[in-house]
């Protein structure tokens, strides 16, 4: 709204002339009440608003999460499987040398 002074002064002349100076104080409180009571609201509305939102954001995230936790999980099996073979042929390669004697040097001893 773009009201210039002069319509503003206007308007309220208008309304000292329908409502009389009486009653003019009366009804001006009851707007400023209406106008702050409207903002308290609105401020409400929005904090509510804002939480679901963070709310909203924060469920996304611990989606990621699980669906990472669940792929690290899965390449973790995944490297177990290869360590655990990669093991099983060192003590594979282990046992057959334990078989066969050390090499024995004469001249290091």
């Amino acid at each position: 709204m773009n009201l210039s002074p002069w319509e503003i002064l206007v308007l309220l002349i208008l309304a000292l002339l329908i409502f009389g100076p009486d009653k003019l104080p009366e009804l001006a409180r009851g707007a400023g009440r209406m106008i702050s009571r409207f903002k308290a609201e609105a401020s409400g509305a929005l904090d509510e608003l804002k939480l679901a939102a963070e709310f909203e954001e924060l469920k996304e995230v611990a989606a990621e999460l699980r669906s990472t936790q669940e792929e690290l999980k899965r390449s973790a099996g995944l490297v177990d499987a290869t360590a655990s073979g990669a093991v099983a042929s060192a003590s594979a390669a282990v046992a057959e040398s334990a078989a066969d004697p050390p090499p024995f040097d004469p001249e290091a001893t």
